[in-house]
């Protein structure tokens, strides 16, 4: 699943892409996307720019002259491309759940669970959006709003690793970040947050937020601890530790031997 970073930097380049120039097109070319219910809408789009792209946690944002947005979650398998017009290497525009393009690019949307074409009254109500909690890359994001996110009601009586999952107590942060940004903080992602210290929680905001403003930077994601079961710590040369947490057991990356 896109993380948070992955989303941030598909937001930037979009409006980089597209965002000076009108649509000269709007298409959803898959018999599967959603917006072919939204043909109206979709096609109005033409002769629109794209005022703002941004990311809030997983969830992709286009708001459009006019007052629509896009609105988009890419999920496990979803993703955006961005080609320059007539680019050979495109993928096949059949499979695309929306492709928007002006004279010299386009940015094409291929699969996820979710995207829906919304006015800024749509938006405003849409309660994927307003459920979420603070975003780990957001401005106004700090230490102290961590901390109070995993000390709300929704968090405290759960695994710290379950909890840094839960895009209503912090969003952003996917499974890759919350390993690793545990393990950077040397605090075990199976302490309950009622054993955590503020301390603890502190550091672990801090490793996972620097470790995913990295990731926008760079476009490369951390790999101490994720997907390396069995193999030696890099800390301390221990087996790294895997197993499902949670109610959707998801895999938590872990060393038993120096994350206490």
């Amino acid at each position: 699943m896109a993380e948070g970073d992955t989303v941030h930097r598909t937001a930037a380049r979009i409006g980089a892409a597209l965002g000076d120039e009108p649509l000269v097109s709007a298409a959803a070319p898959s018999p599967r996307s959603p917006l072919r219910r939204q043909r109206q809408r979709l096609d109005s789009l033409v002769g629109r720019r794209i005022e703002h792209a941004e990311a809030r946690g997983k969830h992709l944002l286009l708001r459009f002259e006019d007052g629509l947005a896009l609105h988009g979650h890419q999920g496990m398998r979803g993703s955006w491309r961005i080609y320059r017009r007539g680019d050979p290497r495109q993928r096949p525009r059949d499979r695309a759940w929306v492709v928007l393009a002006t004279e010299g690019a386009e940015a094409a949307e291929f699969g996820g669970p979710h995207l829906a074409l919304l006015t800024a009254a749509e938006l405003a109500r849409e309660p994927r959006l307003r459920a979420l909690g603070p975003d780990v890359l957001g401005e106004g994001f700090d230490l102290a709003t961590g901390v109070a996110a995993l000390r709300t009601r929704a968090a405290r009586e759960r695994e710290l690793g379950e909890a840094l999952l839960d895009q209503n107590v912090i969003a952003g942060i996917g499974n890759i970040y919350k390993a690793e940004g545990c393990f950077a903080a040397r605090v075990s992602p199976w302490r309950r947050l009622a054993d955590c210290s503020d301390e603890e929680l502190r550091r672990v905001v801090l490793e996972t937020a620097s470790l995913m403003r990295a990731g926008v930077e760079t476009g490369r994601q951390p790999r101490d601890v994720s997907h390396r079961t069995g193999r030696p710590c890099p800390r301390c040369g221990e087996p790294i530790s895997s197993r499902g947490q949670g109610d959707a057991n998801r895999t938590t990356y872990w060393c038993a031997a120096c994350q206490s």
